[in-house]
């Protein structure tokens, strides 16, 4: 079907809220370029946007066109209303306030579910539990709260009954990772299901890879977001993941220097000018922390407690390496992003097999896309856990993923910004930097 100026600018929407909640003013001196937009096009994105668009061959693409680009493949025009005219800023303003009625949905998504307990060997979990259908357990990162899922729980709920819970609250007292993966058991008894699908985040993923090998029959297929792995002197590995490993390390073995590693985890105050070469700017404005997450991402840096706490735990699951793969095992899949400077985008070597190909890196995203892009992952997650074991098992997913072929990793990721920052000191979100 012919692309639409309506289908078109609903990409233009989704790209230029993301860049500009980044960068306000990032369209204010830089154009969009893209190839062959529909007609009338120009003048309807200087009308809804304020910004100029200008008609370039891909070769002259930055990393937003670039994202701009896959969307418009992946677009359907679903989000944009008929019978506006010409009036381009008024179809902007509606179309921004049905994505706030969604975002205030999904922070209000706690409140509208069950709250649950469960016991298991000494440890307990408050959860939350909602929807109906086949469940899905959800794996916080260590050390967070489950307030990391909102936005894609919200996506997830049609059909599935989904559980999560924050991750400290599973952690007491704390203990090893075992009796994580056995209140998994205990959540899953709760509810009354014998199998369930399982989504990792972060440190999260570690857990679902272990619970789905440790346990296959409990499990029906697993989605591992951005994982944050124990790897091998071969496998790649971000700045930030060695960083962290030694000062969660140093404080778990010395809970005294928790005060000062707080301090070493403080950088600047904000994000800084954006580069004036276009394309670094481009990729920095991508892959900056989005403002009003900083509460959420600084939950295990909070205080030296938490710091101590959260080191100990992250620790002790670094010192278990990922088990080997399992005959019978579960189909996994791994979404990682681009520009994650967190987690390394590719997988271990020995996660490979596991995977199958079934490795994904989202274009433009952060560490943060499940709260970025919560509905392309839960484009992904929900064409996946549909029909895991299908010979394709992203059909239909997001034009913004780029696939992995057969066991081999999708290749490394030009982030130059990146390149340029791999000695700086590590930083916590919200002070020029991210968490884990």
């Amino acid at each position: 079907m012919p692309e639409t100026l309506e289908t078109f600018l609903s990409a233009v929407h989704r790209t230029c809220t993301e860049v500009t909640r980044k960068a306000p003013d990032y369209f204010a001196t830089r154009p969009l370029r893209a190839t062959r937009p529909p007609a009338g096009a120009v003048e309807a994105v200087r009308a809804a946007f304020g910004a100029a668009l200008r008609e370039e061959a891909r070769e002259e693409f930055t990393a937003v066109d670039d994202l701009l680009d896959r969307r418009r493949a992946g677009s359907d025009g679903s989000g944009a209303s008929r019978g506006h005219g010409e009036d381009w800023a008024g179809w902007r303003r509606r179309l921004d306030r049905r994505s706030a009625l969604r975002s205030a949905r999904a922070a209000r998504l706690a409140r509208a579910m069950d709250r649950r307990e469960v016991r298991s060997a000494g440890c307990r979990v408050r959860y939350r539990a909602g929807g109906q259908g086949p469940l899905v357990v959800l794996l916080t990162a260590l050390g967070y709260t489950d307030e990391v899922w909102y936005p894609l729980a919200e996506r997830l709920l049609p059909g599935r009954r989904v559980v999560m819970w924050d991750a400290e609250d599973a952690s007491e007292p704390i203990g090893p990772a075992e009796r994580r993966l056995d209140l998994v058991d205990a959540v899953l008894a709760a509810e009354g299901a014998r199998a369930c699908d399982v989504i990792g985040w972060c440190s999260g993923a570690q857990l679902a890879v272990e619970y789905a090998l440790g346990r296959p029959r409990a499990v029906r297929a697993a989605v591992l977001l951005n994982g944050s792995y124990p790897r091998a002197a071969t496998d790649a590995a971000s700045a930030y993941e060695r960083n962290l490993a030694a000062v969660c390390a140093s404080v778990a073995a010395r809970p005294h220097r928790a005060e000062r590693a707080l301090r070493m985890l403080t950088g600047a105050s904000g994000p800084g000018p954006l580069p004036a070469d276009e394309r670094l700017a481009a990729v920095e404005v991508l892959a900056r922390v989005p403002p009003g997450l900083e509460p959420v991402l600084r939950h295990p840096f909070r205080d030296a407690p938490a710091l101590v706490r959260y080191s100990r735990m992250l620790d002790e699951l670094w010192r278990r390496p990922l088990p080997p793969p399992a005959p019978g095992a579960p189909p996994l899949l791994s979404l990682a992003a681009e520009l994650d400077r967190v987690a390394a985008p590719e997988p271990p070597a020995g996660l490979r097999p596991l995977l199958a190909g079934r490795h994904g890196v989202l274009a433009g995203a952060t560490h943060y896309s499940l709260l970025e892009r919560p509905e392309a992952v839960a484009d992904v997650c929900r064409a996946f856990l549909d029909d895991p074991a299908g010979a394709v098992p992203v059909a239909g997913g997001a034009e913004e993923v780029r696939w992995a072929s057969g066991d081999r990793p999708t290749g490394p990721v030009d982030d130059p910004v990146a390149r340029e920052r791999r000695v700086e000191p590590l930083r916590a979100p919200g002070r020029g930097g991210a968490t884990r």
